[in-house]
This record gives structure tokens, C-alpha cells and sequence, in this order.
């Protein structure tokens, strides 16, 4: 990685980069359908009925979400289903797995107060016994649980982010704190804290995410912020980061930190589709070729239009548009100076259900769908695996 280049605020192209290695993906609006880390071979997925886990060797189970839409509706806080019915719905929107706890899931569930929308919340759960029973994580005091505003995923664990009714983001010269709810039992105790910059890493976030309206009518905004420690203590503060001060939250964009402690940029939505930068004030762009004659990036789309940077150090951008034509995985290899498209085949059905995240984790790229989707062999599925190893080009 060039340093120099850090705090230009020139451009580089893709090609001059050295091999850049992910250690951490912090997804947007903090959370993700997917659980996937490039230093975790296990992964996860918000599923219709539950969220599934790999451990990368083919084999899935299921957490059922059974015990959801009844303990949501006892708190007031289900989303109605069907005209007619009486059941309630339970709709995974997050999931994050704790690194030292395998057996314990965490999942943003969308929930509604008195069942009126908008604005729809997340409310944050967790199962220790892979979803036999779920219970909802105790919101720091002062906060509720719909001051939920996403998962805070760090390489030594796992943090709940709460701030009330944060709907816009920092400006220029303003500064805040925010307040997490931490566990080192696996979700069975809480302790709760101040969200500080972690030791030798980089300390660029995306801000608290907002309750959602009608993301196809209004593009709601979220802070990018970088942390400052003060005191002894360590007490972090947080303020915009640098040219760099919002993102969409409505599309899908990746904060990645890098084993060189660079932090990059993830944005297709922006027409420079990738930054990066050291200290979260100066950043850089990335020239990146042009995919099918067309330049990467400078268009809102609130599906498709995503890319992720892969544990390998390549990056995989959804191609195509799922209005029009099946969509595609296109790959770019360090040091290349031109896109391909890959032996990885997305089902066509994606014509109507467009690839809605991708992300990686250590050995594999999990492609995940708005909808579940027909594979090859008959069954639907909500979300696609292919090994890192194998995701080639395809010519």
C-alpha cells in the first residue's frame, strides 16, 4: 500500500495497490444479513425461518425463529402480519456471530411500536442455544430496546450500539459519544460502556443507524466518524470523518480495515466507488476500471450495485442490472487492470430477486438474496456460497 498516498488525496489506481488483506468488514447502517468476517470460516445468514449457520464444510443449521414473533408481540413491538391472520412476523434484517462463543447468535429483528410503520426498528436478540429460545438483549439504562442502532463488530468481539432516535448525522465540528451494551459470557450477562477506539486498529465507523421509513422515497443519511480518545480513561469522542461525512444508509456500503491499518471505503453508490485512508480525515480515491464499458459507481440503487473487497484481497462487484438482465459476479484481482466475469453462475431468477449483500469471510463468498431463490438443484435458498479458492475467471 502506498503510504504517501494516504494523505495526498490523489487518486490511485487500482493497480499501483499492493495485495490488500481485510481483517474486519463493517457493513452499513451496522448489520448485515450477513455474518461474515475474512479472519471467521464460519458464517451466517438471515434465513425465512431463522438465521443459518456454516462452518464453511458444506453443512448448514438452522437457528429457528419460532420463538420470535411471540416475544415481540408480548413487548408490543411485532409487525402485523397478513390481512386476516393473527400470527406475527418475525423478519431477520441483521445477524452477527461472537467469535468466542460458537453456539451464540445475535439478530437485528424488525419490529414496529404498537405495530404502526413507519418508522420500523430493529430490536437486538440473542439465542445461546441456536434458537430453542430467544430473549431480547437488555438496552443500557436509559436507553430502550428501540434505541437499537446495530452491531458493532470488533476482531476481539462483539458490541451493541444505542443512541435515541438518530436520524441525522454529525456535522462538521460537532462531536458525540455513544453508549454500547457488551457481553464476555456469550449473551448471557451485560455490561454496559462507552463504544471507545480499540488499541493499534483503525478507528473509522459508520454511525448509529436511523429507524427506517421508505427507503425507495427518501435517501436517508448515516455518518462515516472517526474516534478520538481523551483522559486517562480513554473516553472516545467521535466526529465526522473528514470529506467523507455520510453515506446512503439506505444502499449497501462496507467499511473494511486492513492488516496495514488502512481503512477502505466501499460505496458504489458514490462515483469514487472506492476510498481508502489512514487517519479517517484525508482520504484517497481508487480509479478502478470500468466494468462491461461502463464506470463503477455514481449510481443509487437501492439492489444491486454492490461490491465487497474479499478476504483474498480481490474485489467482487454484482454486475448487471436486476431490472433488466440476470446479474452477475465480476472480479478484479489485486494489481489487475481489468474486471472479469466469474465461474461462480447466479441463478437467472435473480431478474426478479436481485442479490441484496455480499460479503466474505475467511475461505468463502456468501451472496445473499432479497428473497429466496431456485438453485440448480430445485430447492430455494436464501443465500449462495462459493469458495474463495475456486472463484476464478471465467474466459
Amino acid at each position: 500500500m502506498p503510504s504517501s498516498a494516504a494523505t495526498s488525496g490523489h487518486s490511485v489506481p487500482w493497480a499501483s495497490l499492493d495485495v490488500i488483506r481485510p481483517s474486519l468488514v463493517q457493513p452499513s447502517e451496522w448489520g448485515s444479513p450477513i455474518a461474515a468476517q475474512p479472519r471467521s470460516a464460519t458464517i451466517g445468514w438471515c434465513a425465512p425461518h431463522g438465521v443459518e449457520i456454516s462452518s464453511g464444510e458444506g453443512r448448514t443449521t438452522l437457528a429457528p425463529d419460532t420463538a420470535v414473533g411471540p416475544l415481540l408481540k408480548r413487548a408490543h413491538l411485532a409487525l402485523s402480519g397478513r390481512p386476516g391472520t393473527t400470527r406475527t412476523v418475525a423478519t431477520c434484517g441483521d445477524v452477527a456471530l461472537d467469535p468466542l462463543h460458537p453456539k451464540t447468535v445475535y439478530a437485528g429483528f424488525q419490529a414496529a411500536l404498537g405495530g404502526l410503520i413507519p418508522p420500523s426498528y430493529d430490536v437486538a436478540l440473542v439465542t445461546t442455544n441456536m434458537g430453542r429460545s430467544w430473549r431480547f438483549v437488555p438496552p443500557p439504562k436509559g436507553y430502550s430496546r428501540t434505541d437499537f442502532a446495530g452491531f458493532v463488530e470488533r476482531p476481539s468481539g462483539l458490541a451493541l450500539l444505542y443512541a435515541p432516535n438518530y436520524f441525522f448525522p454529525l456535522k462538521p465540528g460537532q462531536s458525540a459519544t455513544f453508549v454500547v451494551a457488551t457481553s464476555s459470557t456469550g449473551g448471557r450477562t451485560w455490561t454496559d460502556g462507552q463504544l471507545n477506539c480499540p488499541a493499534g486498529a483503525p478507528c473509522v465507523i459508520f454511525g448509529p443507524e436511523a429507524p427506517q421509513g421508505a427507503c425507495g422515497m427518501s435517501e436517508w443519511q448515516q455518518s462515516v466518524l472517526v474516534g478520538t480518545s481523551y483522559g486517562s480513561r480513554g473516553t472516545t469522542r467521535w466526529r465526522a470523518a473528514g470529506a467523507v461525512t455520510s453515506v446512503n444508509q439506505c444502499s449497501s456500503q462496507q467499511l473494511i480495515d486492513t492488516a496495514s491499518r488502512n481503512e477502505f471505503l466501499v460505496d458504489r453508490s458514490r462515483p469514487d466507488a472506492l476510498l481508502y485512508t489512514r487517519d479517517g480525515v484525508h482520504w484517497t480515491a481508487v480509479t478502478l476500471p470500468k466494468i462491461d464499458g461502463a464506470p463503477v459507481g455514481g449510481r443509487f440503487a437501492p439492489f444491486g450495485q454492490i461490491m465487497t473487497l474479499a478476504a483474498n484481497g480481490s474485489l467482487v462487484a454484482v454486475a448487471g442490472s436486476p431490472l433488466a438482465t440476470s446479474e452477475h459476479l465480476e472480479l478484479l484481482k489485486p494489481r489487475s487492470t481489468g474486471w472479469c466475469a466469474t465461474n461462480a453462475v447466479l441463478p437467472t431468477a435473480t431478474r426478479q430477486d436481485p442479490v441484496a449483500a455480499i460479503q466474505s469471510s475467511a475461505t468463502e463468498l456468501v451472496v445473499w438474496f432479497r428473497t429466496p431463490i431456485a438453485t440448480n438443484g430445485g430447492a430455494k435458498a436464501m443465500a449462495l456460497t462459493f469458495p474463495l479458492s475456486t472463484l476464478r475467471c471465467r474466459n
